[in-house]
């Protein structure tokens, strides 16, 4: 089978994009319009031994694979493996500086001068009675009465009403608008 080298894709199609696959691909708009495209390479990353990582060009699923989105066609390479695939290659785009995390703050270091504090001694055990309790009768035991959860059918407006609001939240988040579905769920617990 021929082959191409990775570097000759990047510099023929661009700069990949990782893709997650975090809802089923059939679902997934950005991958199914890169698809019809011919702009995805599945890379095959292997778990054990010493072999290198193969890519494939096309939507290939299955477990231990990444997949890339080109911002340009890769019919040219069409039936070709792709070799020598280094990540470093892949341009990861600087962050700005006000989208970065903050750095973390060291723990505060205690000055040697300050007695850390010592645990609490345990408390002494109380004195037993002297004479052994007598084993109660099952009769006189005492009984919980089990509460039945409601059948479906019968289940209360509130959680029909609750349970709407999380689907539709569900389904926000499907299209790929997080900050919306957080912000439904975010109503939903406030109220």
């Amino acid at each position: 089978m021929k082959t191409v080298r990775f570097s000759k894709v990047i510099e023929k199609s661009g700069q990949p994009e990782t893709h997650l696959l975090l809802v089923e691909p059939a679902k997934d708009r950005v991958l199914q319009a890169a698809i019809k495209a011919q702009r995805v390479m599945t890379v095959r990353q292997e778990s054990v031994g010493t072999k290198a990582d193969q890519g494939e060009i096309g939507f290939h699923p299955g477990g231990l694979r990444q997949f890339f989105v080109f911002p340009k066609s890769l019919r040219s390479f069409e039936g070709r493996t792709v070799v020598g695939i280094k990540y470093d290659l892949i341009g990861n785009e600087e962050l700005p500086e006000n989208e970065r995390a903050t750095a973390p703050k060291p723990p505060k270091k205690t000055s040697p001068k300050t007695p850390t504090p010592s645990p609490p001694e345990p408390k002494p055990a109380l004195p037993r009675k002297a004479h052994a309790e007598k084993p109660r009768s099952p009769a006189k035991a005492k009984v919980v009465p089990f509460k039945h959860a409601p059948a479906e059918d019968e289940e209360d407006e509130d959680i029909a009403e609750l349970k709407k609001h999380v689907r539709h939240a569900m389904a926000v988040l499907e299209d790929g608008k997080a900050v919306a579905a957080f912000n439904l769920l975010k109503r939903i617990v406030e109220n």
